[in-house]
């Protein structure tokens, strides 16, 4: 996947939306530049002239480094502690884990083309058939009615920046101001890619057009496998980790409408996202499916690390800046 936005005079990258949305990081660091900010100082051969005649023997050890370095690379840390501070049960890996917990689903799951370490593994309690794959195939062709209408979007989800706006967009989210709150779609970023991908080198699975051309897809898929959805994955688990940090819901008006709560438009928008990658004709059902159940259990292993955790650090410093939300 590939995200960038911008926020102050920094720009802030991360890797791959698709959630594979590609960087440009030759324009970012153009717009860097302009501001007086990052890129390339050109210097001449007298400039090491400046440097003074008696050069101190020592020098003071600097302060740390400001906690508010680069979000998207300081995303790691919290990959890290995703993979080694939970207790996963299959070869102690989230990937072999959620893989596990995909097959005992319900869900229909394509058939394992490299299995990961630890096995043997059980068979899936709902493998895709020859006739079940056609039916998915049918529901691509279905949602292709609705491109008319949701073209502009889905190119614009296509790329970084457009897929983030919708969330910063629907929180009135600003990456300059609302610091921990953005850190945390990223840390949801990051993780969701680590383990969609993942599970897409154990499947797989060719995209729909390539099982089917006539489906004719709106935009070109990633050179990545199709199952499970990445958009999808990443999608709920950016809805989910903020979920996770907005304030106590409250009672519902009377007569509410359908969606009356952030929550559930946060779960309305992870959705939207995923089938729009259906409509475009890059994804299968069974795709979405598989990325919102991964999300899942993507979010509960972050949720049951403990408070003083760095996730559950991240966790409270966005909660205040969400505390007007409905």
């Amino acid at each position: 996947m590939g995200f960038s936005a911008k926020g102050g005079h920094m720009t802030i990258t991360s890797d791959n939306l698709n959630l594979n949305l590609n960087l440009n990081l030759g324009a970012t660091a153009a717009v860097n530049s302009a501001l007086g900010y990052g890129g390339v100082r050109y210097n001449t051969e007298d400039f090491p002239k400046l440097n003074p005649p008696n050069f101190p023997a020592n020098l003071a050890l600097p302060t740390p480094y400001p906690a508010d370095w680069d979000p998207e690379l300081r995303t790691w840390a919290y990959v890290r502690e995703f993979i080694t501070a939970v207790a996963w049960p299959t070869a102690n890996d989230p990937v072999t884990s959620i893989y596990t917990q995909l097959l005992a689903s319900p869900l229909f799951v394509p058939p394992t083309v490299t299995a990961p370490p630890g096995g043997p593994f059980p068979a899936a309690t709902n493998p895709l058939t020859t006739a079940e794959l056609a039916h998915q195939v049918i529901i691509v062709l279905d949602a292709s009615i609705d491109r008319a209408d949701r073209a502009l979007e889905i190119v614009d989800q296509a790329t970084g920046p457009g897929a983030l706006h919708y969330w910063t967009g629907m929180m009135r989210i600003d990456p300059s101001k609302d610091k921990f709150t953005f850190l945390l779609m990223m840390v949801a970023l990051k993780i969701g890619e680590f383990v969609a991908m993942g599970l897409k080198d154990i499947f797989k699975m060719r995209r729909p057009a390539q099982v089917y051309p006539l489906i004719v897809p709106l935009i070109d898929g990633p050179d990545t496998p199709s199952f499970p959805s990445s958009h999808s994955t990443q999608a709920h688990l950016i809805s989910g980790v903020l979920q996770l940090a907005l304030p106590p819901l409250g009672p519902p008006p009377p007569a509410p409408p359908p969606v009356w709560n952030t929550r559930q438009a946060l779960d309305w928008l992870a959705g939207r996202v995923a089938y729009n990658r259906e409509v475009a004709g890059v994804h299968y059902r069974m795709d979405s499916d598989a990325g919102a159940f991964v999300a899942d259990q993507c979010l509960a292993a972050l949720a049951g690390l403990p408070g003083g955790s760095l996730f559950g650090q991240l966790v409270a410093a966005a909660t205040p800046e969400l505390q007007n939300m409905p």
